[in-house]
Parts: structure tokens; sequence; C-alpha cells
């Protein structure tokens, strides 16, 4: 019983760290097994990791064993630190380099994270084991406490850097940029190295006064900067790849993309509509419809359309030829359409114009039975919209009517 307590204090910090993380990534979640495959080559790692901090601590202690600080500074910068992060790094890189899922900046940290827990999962299970062998089963409770608010955050802090840097290399290499990509590459090395062996030196050092509170100090203010890191990682997370995924709507109708800005962009349909009433949801996977794509509905046969009241933007020949179409209902929010969006839209007798701040060339041409157009604002109103009257004779060939109230 009493090592079944000490292996789930050991696993409770890196189970909630990774849940955390997993749950930060908001676009587009990375496959389980994925991370499952991370976690699990994270705790090979550490046996190359093991066998170089083996052969490095016998070479130092044989070259400056007469030089207590100087071993322990070269132990931990450049045997400790780079074993470890490297031999993370280099498991990581190994399956999620070319893996399509990897599309997303934020992507390298969710990888980075779940490869540096699994090494920190072993290795917590190992010190806990080992203390309560050595001196009982309080000593490893109180190391598995210990190293839950000490060693696996530290572990996560700096595979946040590491993950933020091959995010952000893996971004170059869609650019192009490969002195780019080599830079993040050497930066998701050296930075989390760099503050892996500062953090093991002022530990083994902590006996003095001083180095302690540089070591506290330094923790706190570690932990803090990479929680408010990884937010606004997160929070301004994009594509890298330059191509939006398409997604499919539960009901099979609509394909859509997520955008950078964590909004729909509705694409069209998937197959010839057959309801009546083409109803656009307010929002997919929780994210607001905010945008009607270039040519989504072109050459439909839809009849009724419904848009939602989130939406923004209606691009560039939107619902160009439509014959069918005969109602549609605009937002009172939507700050645009693009040109030709109704180009040729034959049944469209009436049409009602929201509060937009700019209407694109020829919306109507072709729409031979219009007959109405409907302002919802002021003649004044009307007179501010970015607007080529030139361009759209067929808003002047119909009745126009301002201060229009919605029925």
């Amino acid at each position: 019983m009493s090592d079944l307590l000490l292996f789930i204090v050991a696993i409770i910090p890196v189970v909630v760290l990774i849940i955390l993380i997993y749950f930060a990534d908001k676009i587009e979640k990375e496959p389980l097994w994925l991370v499952a495959a991370l976690l699990g080559l994270g705790t090979l790692s550490t046996i190359p990791a093991a066998i170089v901090e083996l052969i490095g601590g016998v070479i130092l202690d044989v070259l400056f064993g007469s030089f207590p600080v100087i071993e322990s500074f070269l132990m931990y910068f450049f045997v400790v630190a780079v074993a470890e992060e490297l031999f993370k790094f280099l498991f990581m890189f190994a399956i999620t380099w070319k893996s399509r899922h990897f599309d997303y900046v934020f992507d390298g940290v969710i990888y980075a994270v779940s490869s540096s827990l699994g090494f920190a999962l072993l290795e917590n299970i190992m010190y806990v084991f080992m203390q309560k062998s050595q001196l009982g089963f309080l000593a490893g409770m109180g190391t598995g406490v210990g190293r839950a608010f000490l060693a696996v955050p530290l572990h996560t802090s700096v595979a946040i850097f590491m993950g933020m840097f091959y995010g952000k290399a893996k971004e170059a290499t869609f650019r192009h940029d490969f002195k780019k990509c080599a830079w993040f590459i050497t930066l998701s090395l050296v930075v989390p190295m760099l503050i892996h062996g500062f953090y093991d030196f002022c530990l083994d050092s902590s006996n003095h006064i001083l180095m302690m509170v540089v070591f506290y100090t330094f923790v706190v203010g570690l932990y803090a900067f990479t929680i408010w890191m990884c937010i606004s990682f997160s929070k301004h997370d994009h594509n890298i790849t330059g191509r939006l995924k398409v997604n499919v709507t539960k009901d099979g109708w609509l394909r859509y993309a997520i955008t950078d800005q964590r909004e729909i962009m509705i694409l069209g349909l998937t197959k010839p509509f057959q309801g009546e009433v083409l109803e656009i949801p307010e929002k997919i996977d929780g994210f607001p419809v905010r945008v009607i794509a270039r040519s989504a509905f072109a050459y439909t046969n839809i009849v009724d359309v419904r848009l939602p009241e989130n939406l923004r933007l209606i691009e560039d020949t939107a619902f160009f030829n439509c014959p069918y179409l005969r109602n549609i209902s605009l937002p009172d929010h939507l700050i645009g359409i693009g040109n030709f969006a109704f180009e040729y839209c034959y049944n469209l007798h009436r049409f009602l114009i929201p509060h937009v701040q700019f209407l694109g060339n020829h919306l109507f041409d072709g729409c031979n039975q219009l007959t109405d157009i409907y302002y919802l604002g002021t003649p004044e109103e009307w007179s501010r919209i970015r607007f080529d009257q030139s361009e759209n004779q067929k808003v002047f060939a119909a009745r126009f009517y301002y201060n229009t109230v919605r029925q």
C-alpha cells in the first residue's frame, strides 16, 4: 500500500502538468497517441542521458576533483543539462519534425513538454523509491512532494522554451528561411540547457544562504514567466503551413476552417443542399463563425440562407451564380460584402443591407428580378459606406429604401 501511495505521488505532478499543457492548445488538439508516444520516448531518453552523466561525472572527478565548485559548475552546465536536454530533444525530433500533425507553432510546446515530462516521470519514480529504500517511507514521500514543486515544473518550464523555439523553427522551414530555422533549433537547445544548468548548480549550492535566496528567487521567477509565456503563446498560436485545415461539420453539410484568429471561416457545402433553409450556426467547435469565404456557395442550389449574428465578412463571389437563391438574412453587424458576391442570383427580388462599412463592386449584376433594396440606416450613414457607385449601377436601378426596420 505504501509503494502504491509513493507511486501515485510520483506520477501526479506529471499527469496534472501534461493535462494542463494539452488543453492549453486551443485550436487543434494533438493526437493522444502522439502525446503518449512522446511520453514513452521521454522515459527512454533517460537511458543515454544517464550513461553520459555517469561518464562525464567520472571524467570531471579525475580532472577537477580538487576543485569542487568548478567540478560542480562543469557537471551541471556541460554534462547534466546538455545530456538531458539534448536527448529529450533528439527523441522528440525523431517522430515530430516531419509529422503531418505539426502544423501550428504551439504544437512544438506540446511535443517538447510531453517528451520532457516522460523523462521527469521515470526520474521522479526512481528518486522517490530510491529515497524510500535508503531512508524509509517518509523520506520517499518528502522527495515526491518536493519534486512535485521543483524538479517536475523545472522540466516543464525548460520544455516550454524548447517547444516555443522548436515551433518557430518548423515555421521557418515553411517560409524557406533555413538560416532562421537553424537559429531557432540552436535556441531550442541552448536556452533550456542554460536554465537547467543554472537551476541544478544553484540547488547544489543552496546550503549557502545567499545561493538559497538566489535559487528560490530564480525558481519563482522562472515558473511565473513560463506560465505567462505559455498562456500568451497559446493565445497567439497560428498555422505555420500557410494552409488552413478543412473540416466538416457534424451534420456533414458544411466545410469550414479555423483561422489563426480562432474564428470560423465557412468554405462551402460538401454536397448539394437538400433542405429548404440553409442555416449557418453561430459557433462551430466553440469558435464564432465570422467569414463566408470566397466562392463558398457559388453555383449551388441553395434557396433560403440564414447567416449567423457573429458574421463579419462575406468575401468575393461568395454567392455568385446561385440561380435559386431567393432570401438571405444578413446580420446587423456585418462589416462588408466583397466583389460579385451576389452576381447572377436570378431569383433575388428583395435585399436588405445592414450597417456595413464597405460594399464590393458588381454586387447584383445579372440579378434581373431584384426590384427592392432596403437599408437599415439613414442617407447620411449610407454616404459613409466605402462604395463605388459607378461599379454598382444595379443598386440604383432598384427601388431603394432608407431607415428600414426588420420585420
